[in-house]
């Protein structure tokens, strides 16, 4: 096998093997379902609230090499439909996006993320759909995957500048109310009003 023939090997293997889009084409989560993070860190924590129910939560997520059951739940509970009171399962590594974001802007632990919308059900998708041309059919958002938040006293296109930089999925902006969508597809960004 030739130098040139073993490099595009390797390409292909890359490129395959990175998850971006299934069979069909369409959307796949991109890592793949990780249950403990590969870095080793120790613990990460989160604040999140939702700005008109006043709910908040300050807590340690992952500890002790994988993440907190009872602390995945209480996020759980926070970023539910909140159209249909219906609790989705939002994946871990969507939290991690957020810290890691937090952690790439300086901010300190205790920054608090409003979240605006995590977990959608497929008919509260729908109807969101009929009154927002922005709401994708297909919306990340129905598989616990995406999430709208913005942080009090940051600029939110800052925010998604270094959420693009990071090519962890989706990323977009949406200056009417200074707010951020984050998911964990393909990495993607798309012009919003």
């Amino acid at each position: 096998m030739t130098k040139r023939s073993v490099v595009l090997l390797l390409l292909v293997t890359l490129l395959v093997g990175c998850g971006r889009a299934g069979p069909s084409g369409k959307l796949v989560k991109q890592y793949g379902g990780i249950k403990t993070r590969p870095d080793a860190v120790a613990e990460r924590s989160i604040v999140v609230a939702h700005p008109r129910s006043g709910e908040r939560l300050n807590l340690t997520y992952y500890h002790d090499n994988g993440y907190d059951p009872a602390a995945m739940a209480a996020i759980n509970r926070l970023f539910r439909d909140r159209h249909a009171d219906v609790v989705g399962t939002i994946d871990p590594e969507l939290i991690d996006f957020l810290v890691d974001i937090r952690s790439r802007l300086a901010l300190p632990p205790t920054v608090t993320f409003e979240i605006l919308s995590g977990y959608r059900t497929q008919d509260t998708n729908a109807g969101l759909r009929q009154t927002n041309g922005q709401v994708a059919k297909e919306s990340l958002h129905i598989h616990g995957w995406a999430v709208d938040f913005r942080v009090p006293g940051v600029n939110g296109s800052a925010i998604a500048e270094i959420a693009k930089t990071m090519q962890r999925g989706g990323v977009s902006f949406y200056p009417s109310d200074n707010h951020v969508h984050v998911d964990l597809g393909n990495i993607r960004t798309w012009p919003t009003k």
